[in-house]
């Protein structure tokens, strides 16, 4: 099982740890309100479920330490079509 929390933020990096089998990785993601209300959440919601999409895509040692929602859309372009699903959810699907 994998559990994501926000444990905090700076600014507007938003500070998230993902623990999968007993390991931890710590991740930041850059999204201020705009951006954030843009994608249908605010910000420590849409961080957790930016990394909930990215984890059913890669496993957590292939995912940028720090990034934001233009990084992700370079690399999958269906991420502002699928977003809204994972800010339903509690965490990976």
């Amino acid at each position: 099982m994998t559990a994501i929390r926000v444990t905090g933020h700076d600014g507007d990096v938003q500070k998230v740890l993902v623990e999968r089998d007993g390991q931890r990785w710590e991740f930041e993601v850059e999204i201020d309100e705009a951006q954030a209300a843009e994608l249908g959440g605010e910000p420590a919601g849409v961080a957790r479920a930016t990394l909930a999409f990215l984890l059913d895509r890669e496993p957590p040692t292939s995912i940028m330490a720090r990034f934001g929602p233009g990084t992700v859309r370079g690399y999958f372009p269906e991420y502002d079509r699928e977003l809204p699903g994972y800010l339903e959810g509690p965490g990976a699907r």
